[in-house]
């Protein structure tokens, strides 16, 4: 199905009303029966409901409480009302701050970003890194984690420090920003305790060209 130019403009109109958004942030997509928000992927797609007089369907995300949802068959005039409700999830998306995303970010910037050379560990920073992560599992205990927590942390740095015979500087540092902001999203770590554990690292690593 095509959506006619008269229910786009009602459609362009809805936007306007609103207020939070602009019509030229979105784009049509798929014969004029799909719109998106530019940059996103957020969407609203009518589709023609077969079998029915006059009914049509539409999905659409962000939904009230998923992802994704979906209508039933409804007219013109359904569509117009799903489409507002689609035009408030969308603005509380939005502009909702990306507070995991904001952790991470400064957690990375605790710890540092240096460039690493691609090459492999010599002998004496192995033993060097070896010993790092032995003083960060012997002082974690300082920070006030749940006791889950500090164990689920200790299992992965154990795992970090097995991986520094098998990767090089560059992968091996990668790999050990990555578990530590992985602990800190999945184990629910708070904010304060999660900039403790960063300055713990780079306190320890302090100096060393890895996490500089």
């Amino acid at each position: 199905m095509q959506l006619l130019r008269s229910q786009l403009n009602e459609l362009y109109d809805l936007i306007e009303k609103q207020g939070y958004f602009s019509p030229s942030q979105f784009s049509i997509l798929a014969g004029q029966t799909e719109l998106t928000l530019n940059e996103t992927q957020f969407y609203f797609k009518v589709f023609e409901d077969i079998g029915y007089v006059d009914s049509m369907m539409a999905n659409f995300s962000p939904g009230r409480s998923l992802y994704m949802e979906a209508t039933t068959g409804v007219d013109w005039e359904g569509i117009k009302f799903y489409f507002k409700d689609w035009l408030s999830y969308l603005k509380r998306e939005v502009s909702a701050p990306d507070k995991w995303g904001r952790l991470v970010e400064e957690v990375k910037s605790l710890i540092g970003e240096t460039q690493v050379e691609n090459t492999a560990f010599s002998h004496q920073e192995y033993l060097e890194v070896r010993r790092n992560i032995e003083t960060i599992k012997n002082q974690l205990s300082s920070i006030p984690l749940l006791e889950t927590q500090n164990i689920a942390i200790l299992h992965q740095l154990n795992h970090v420090a097995e991986m520094t015979d098998k990767l090089n500087k560059f992968d091996w540092r990668n790999f050990f920003i990555g578990t530590i902001t992985s602990c800190v999203i999945q184990l629910g770590v708070t904010q304060e305790h999660a900039k403790l554990f960063a300055e713990l690292i780079r306190n320890t690593f302090s100096g060393w060209m890895l996490l500089k």
